[in-house]
């Protein structure tokens, strides 16, 4: 017996006739994995966790999902507005008293005369000799508190945020939400987070869409048209996952790349997609034969006698079809392209 026979025995048993029109062929299975649109991995500062929104249902973008020291961040925040109300103060009395230096400046300037300036020795005050550059020095802090005390309030409220920031998660986008922790029983009441570094506190996907995806290495695979594969996932009773091509890319994995093609998956199996995100699948990769593409089964082609002294595929095929190309070797069937077409 051959190699070509030895290795595929175990298929000689199919019967699958050649023919020339368009049909699905099973190229092999692979390990797969179901991915959503997009995952992102949240973490929470220490301290009392109050908030929790509800991870039972969709949530829209910037719904809050947790915080944490809410009591203390609403003290912080009073003593804030407090701080900003005693530096308003703060700062209009300074202008008032700028208000009033600019108005002896200017009489001083303007009402008096060569002789009565030299009697206005009291027109000196907090170290200004009066003149017209310090008149327009007054002027020009006068501007410039009074643009401080208009940015001032949004200012401090906008450094409060920022600083605080960390003590309120919010869904970065509309999707769905798992808590990575154990939850209370009673989520309406405060409990403590540790905030462990190797533990995160939730995980948030956009369900906008989700795939099936397959690491393609085969050379032989990635330079076929890719709108002509999907990809299958065997699920319970008979059911499947089956999703078309969408996109490729090359992802990096430690100091290994990998092209990884994408393959959508309709609406309607949003739900079945979500509650298989992180398990281990198994798809079956198809590639559907246009009209001009010739099917052979494998099996078929064994059983002819120029098969005996074959070493592999490709010489079986120049000696059955030598009017055809190879376009893909599959798991039992050839496909094969007449050499007078493109």
């Amino acid at each position: 017996m051959s190699p070509i026979r030895a290795s595929l025995a175990s298929i000689a048993a199919l019967v699958l006739s050649g023919a020339a029109c368009a049909q699905p062929v099973t190229v092999a299975s692979y390990p797969a994995k179901i991915v959503p649109e997009q995952a992102t991995t949240l973490s929470l500062e220490r301290g009392m966790v109050t908030d929790l929104a509800d991870p039972s249902g969709r949530l829209e973008r910037g719904t809050v999902i947790a915080r944490v020291n809410k009591e203390k961040e609403e003290q912080e925040r009073e003593e804030m507005e407090l701080q900003i109300t005693k530096d308003k103060l703060a700062k209009r009395d300074e202008i008032r008293k700028l208000e009033a230096q600019r108005e002896k400046v200017r009489f001083y300037l303007q009402s008096l005369t060569e002789d009565e300036r030299k009697y206005a020795k009291d027109m000196v005050t907090d170290g200004v000799q009066p003149s017209q550059e310090a008149l327009e020095d007054i002027e020009e802090r006068i501007g410039l508190l009074q643009k401080e005390l208009k940015r001032m309030p949004e200012r401090k409220r906008e450094e409060f945020e920022r600083a605080h920031l960390a003590n309120t998660l919010k869904m970065p986008y509309t999707g769905r939400l798992q808590y990575n922790i154990t939850l209370p029983e009673d989520r309406t009441k405060p409990f403590e987070h540790a905030a462990v570094s190797a533990q995160t506190f939730a995980t948030v996907c956009d369900d906008s869409a989700f795939y099936i995806t397959i690491n393609l290495s085969q050379s032989e695979l990635t330079q076929l048209p890719p709108q002509q594969f999907t990809a299958e996932v065997s699920l319970p009773d008979g059911k499947k996952l089956c999703g078309k091509y969408d996109h490729h890319r090359v992802e990096h994995n430690g100091s290994t790349d990998m092209l990884v093609y994408f393959f959508r998956l309709p609406q309607e199996d949003s739900d079945t997609a979500y509650s298989m995100l992180g398990s281990n699948a198994k798809a079956v990769l198809v590639f559907e034969c246009g009209e001009e593409l010739r099917v052979e089964g494998k099996a078929q082609m064994l059983n002819r006698p120029e098969a005996s002294d074959c070493e592999n595929w490709e010489q079986l095929v120049e000696r059955l079809f030598p009017d055809c190309n190879i376009v893909l070797i599959a798991e039992r069937n050839i496909v094969l392209r007449p050499k007078d077409t493109k």
